[in-house]
């Protein structure tokens, strides 16, 4: 990074958010607009392009899912960009980019909050950036664990620990054997993210995790009742049943 001006790429898929991040930076001498880029299929290629010192990404653009791009460039051409996440409605990532110590922004936001995320960037070294590999894949399509809110707070739980999840309206309760969290998002959602070969939706309103099944019993008609080892017992339903057996040597 330039001890004189930091070369910035913003990613964002508005127009209008993209002028608007120029205006601000126009009266910052220390400050470049190095590129832009409209969408996820074009991210790689524009970090590539102008290897900037940091990229103010929108968190979800068009095209390709901006983790899963990040991930692949964390791989293959480390260091990353100091990024700074822009999102517009999404409070529950907002505070697990906070747990991760990762600059965001929320918007609509002000010039002086944009200028105050750059000066975070230009205080960070790259080894206090590390963790940000961690937090694409807590937020990327397949993470290793979620991140979840307990009271105040984000805890992040392993999917390894994760017993089942149960819808409960718009939200989903996730247990592990110790306790269980509410989360806001739907059962389908969560499933999106969800290894297929390692949980199973059992319901519309049940996924389990097949670790964590301790016997299947028949319970009449095309149905199953399934135990789990902490001592949780689901019904299978009948559409979910072909699911199961498929899994049954």
């Amino acid at each position: 990074m330039s001890p004189d001006r930091l070369r910035l790429l913003v990613a964002d898929d508005e127009r209008h958010a993209r002028l608007l991040v120029r205006g601000y930076a126009a009266g910052a001498a220390d400050v470049e607009i190095a590129g832009e880029c409209a969408n996820g299929d074009d991210l790689s290629a524009s970090i590539a392009a102008v290897r900037p010192d940091a990229l103010l990404l929108d968190v979800r653009m068009a095209g390709r899912d901006v983790f899963v791009v990040l991930a692949a460039e964390e791989s293959s051409r480390p260091p990353l960009p100091a990024v700074i996440f822009a999102t517009a409605y999404d409070t529950y990532a907002v505070r697990a980019f906070e747990l991760n110590a990762v600059d965001y922004l929320v918007k609509p936001y002000p010039r002086e909050r944009f200028l105050a995320a750059l000066e975070r960037v230009r205080r960070r070294s790259v080894p206090e950036r590390a963790g940000l590999a961690r937090v694409i894949r807590d937020l990327g399509p397949r993470p290793d664990r979620l991140l979840v809110p307990d009271g105040r707070r984000m805890v992040p739980i392993a999917l390894a620990d994760i017993v089942w999840i149960k819808a409960e309206g718009d939200y989903s309760r996730v247990h592990t054997k110790d306790r269980s969290y509410l989360v806001s998002r739907s059962l389908k959602e969560l499933e999106s993210r969800l290894d297929p070969t390692a949980f199973l939706r059992l319901h519309r309103s049940t996924i389990v995790q097949a670790s964590h099944i301790a016997e299947v019993r028949p319970a009449g008609s095309a149905r199953y009742h399934m135990h789990l080892d902490d001592g949780t017992t689901v019904i299978v339903s009948r559409s979910r049943a072909r699911e199961l057996k498929d899994r049954i040597l």
